[in-house]
């Protein structure tokens, strides 16, 4: 079957309804399952409105019925003809103290939240026949004591430790199954929000504090479809348990992990507890030795890389799949730092760089031919050289050089970037997001309540000047082709959204912001440039960051007559902005970056398309100007990744 479908128990709201919404936006098929049918029908007309090609039906289901749980996944088997993904994410609340001799409600927190949970798993086992992805939604109590809740936090430890116990049996099959659980802290859903209102004692009770920073809905829910994703199991291997903690880090702690108490301490954890300093510590000592094993673990005599071995903006004709010997990099020179390559990116200026354009003239780019291609990575370090501090092996750093298009590489540690974890959202943080953060800060100048205009926004860049703009609170207007990245720009927020295969971007603009934009975020030059400058308004600045439209018909130059003219009489400003130039401020930027993609507040898209080895970097470079590429392109250099026990604390850089 070429379009996936998912079943999504608890999908009238919160995290369900979020999932859900992920899902549809990759044009999944659905069937929503809630107990609450009026408000599962809200959900289903609303995801049917804003995803109008994917087909979703929508049942009333009470879980703890577990011949109606069938017949519910049955139905959907028959109507879509399989069935890959299930979310059981299903749940409620403690009901009345356990202790209680009246109490009789606790026994439904253990058939809702657990029971359920495991006749879902058994029946999606049975109908799954393709293989697929099964995740539990339970929670951090299943690490964790609840003295406010004991059975809630007893059923979700159940599913957690049932997804461990069984997963390598469904793993075991042909073709396999992945059963995986995911574990928030606490979210900002309607049973939380309800407590706090309804009975805030208890609440503050359960949650340690009211004022509490409570984890989004659609951040939880983006985890959850990262995981069912990684099909290669390369992050999220099967029997794994995902903790979200309230910062927004995802780790994925061991079985016997313990000493925090959620609830019943006035907030305040016990030494000893996970994220305590002990504690982090050891994650990243475990973190490291895992990864300084597996990236000298059979080092080949000879590795592959990307070279550009003539001048032209045709990446295919301009560069060479090379194997050259490893040897010579074994001892990295002083100050050096030698690493394994893990994930690189892809952008509209490999074919600049393939032009020779990053040289000071033509005849200097055809002197240093062969020179390496690609400019940025996310790395492990294999062995340091002499003089080199803060780094051991078994790091994680990134690097914006060149010679990225590789499996191994040399890196001067004094410009190499530590980083929280080797992952294809830090990639997208490295040339995408500087530019978008540092390129509005210092050359944009924005300000809160101003206008922001961002060409060609769902691209690698465009995506976090939408968002960033946001942050500072701009109101955002973005310009995009096609409606999936349009509806990408509306989940990120931009304000309106410009479909130029729909509608004209000039005449938006003229008719809605007669008063002219603020500032402008330029990728695209040509008639978009001149639209652009037409649509500033006085003391305007237009950040220039690229000319994409001219990359591959050679960069000619543009002609824009009239344009010292315009910016005469609006007091404007054109301003251009290259990346490299800005070098002292990339730690500042991207420990910035990270930090907010790690807590939630900041989305990472990453193109759906996988390119997996270095040979794949051709294909990547065509699917990005191609035009139909979505976010950020990510080629993954290693074929297999490890396990890591804990994923990494956010670093300090």
């Amino acid at each position: 079957m070429d379009t996936p479908s998912a079943i999504i128990t608890g999908a009238a709201s919160g995290i369900g309804k979020e999932i859900a919404a992920q899902l549809a936006s990759c044009g999944c098929q659905l069937t929503l399952l809630d107990v609450d049918r009026s408000a599962l029908l809200f959900t289903s007309q609303e995801l049917s409105r804003r995803y109008p090609a994917v087909s979703i039906r929508s049942e009333t289901l009470d879980v703890t019925q577990a011949a109606a749980q069938r017949a519910a996944f049955r139905a959907h088997v028959e109507t879509y003809g399989g069935l890959q993904l299930v979310v059981l994410n299903a749940g409620i609340g403690e009901r009345g103290p356990f202790f209680d001799p009246a109490n009789e409600g606790w026994q439904n927190t253990l058939d809702v939240d657990l029971t359920a949970v495991l006749h879902g798993i058994k029946i999606a086992a049975e109908m799954m026949s393709g293989g697929g992805a099964i995740l539990a939604v339970a929670s951090a109590g299943a690490f964790f004591p609840m003295p406010v809740a004991p059975v809630y936090a007893a059923a979700k430890a159940g599913v957690a430790h049932f997804v461990r116990s069984s997963a390598r049996s469904l793993a075991s099959r042909r073709p396999p199954l992945r059963l995986m659980a995911l574990c928030p802290e606490f979210v900002e859903t309607p049973l939380v929000t309800r407590l706090m209102k309804e009975d805030p004692e208890l609440a503050r009770q359960l949650l340690g504090s009211l004022d509490i920073k409570l984890l989004s809905p659609a951040f939880v829910a983006s985890v959850a479809a990262d995981m069912l994703a990684d099909n290669s199991g390369a992050k999220y291997k099967p029997g794994a348990v995902a903790l979200i903690r309230q910062d927004g880090e995802v780790v994925q702690p061991h079985a016997r992990n313990g000493g925090k108490v959620i609830g019943g301490s006035g907030g305040k954890h016990r030494a000893g507890a996970l994220g305590g300093d002990g504690d982090r510590a050891a994650a990243i000592q475990a973190q490291r030795r895992v990864l300084a094993v597996w990236a000298v673990r059979g080092l080949p005599l000879e590795y592959k890389k990307i070279v550009i071995a003539t001048l032209s903006s045709n990446f295919r004709q301009a560069a060479r799949l090379v194997t050259v010997p490893l040897g010579p990099l074994l001892r990295p020179p002083r100050g050096q730092l030698l690493v394994r390559r893990v994930y690189a990116g892809i952008n509209a200026s490999d074919i600049n760089y393939s032009s020779g354009r990053y040289h000071a003239s033509r005849a200097e780019a055809e002197s240093k031919l062969p020179f390496d291609a690609g400019f940025e990575s996310v790395n492990v370090v294999v062995a340091v050289g002499e003089d080199v501090q803060g780094f051991a092996p078994g790091d994680c750093m990134a690097a914006l050089s060149y010679g990225s298009f590789s499996e191994y590489g040399l890196e001067p540690a004094r410009t190499a970037l530590p980083v929280p974890r080797v992952a294809p959202e830090v990639v997208a943080l490295l040339t995408s997001g500087l530019t978008a953060s540092i390129a509005l800060e210092e050359a944009g100048r924005i300000r809160e309540r101003e206008v922001v205009l961002v060409t060609a926004a769902a691209g690698g860049t465009g995506q976090f000047a939408v968002q960033l703009a946001k942050a500072t609170g701009c109101k955002v207007v973005a310009t995009c082709g096609g409606p999936d990245k349009a509806r990408l720009l509306q989940e990120l927020g931009a304000d309106r959204v410009i479909d130029y295969t729909k509608e004209t971007v000039k005449a938006v603009l003229k008719r809605e912001f007669p008063k002219g934009v603020d500032v402008v975020y330029e990728s695209v030059g040509g008639d978009m440039f001149n639209t652009a400058v037409d649509a500033l308004g006085p003391r305007g600045r237009l950040v220039i960051i690229g000319m994409m439209s001219s990359y591959g018909s050679g960069w000619a130059p543009g002609s824009y007559p009239g344009l010292a003219e315009k910016l005469l009489w609006k007091s404007a400003a054109a301003v251009g902005f290259f990346l490299l130039r800005y070098a002292p401020l990339f730690k500042q930027h991207l420990s910035r970056l990270v930090g907010m993609w790690e807590a939630g507040q900041l989305r990472v898209a990453i193109d759906p398309r996988v390119f997996v080895g270095v040979e794949s970097v051709f294909d990547a470079v065509d699917h990005l100007h191609s035009g139909r590429s979505m976010g950020k392109v990510v080629v993954r250099l290693s074929e297999r990744l490890p396990t890591l026990p804990v994923a990494a604390p956010v670093a300090k850089l």
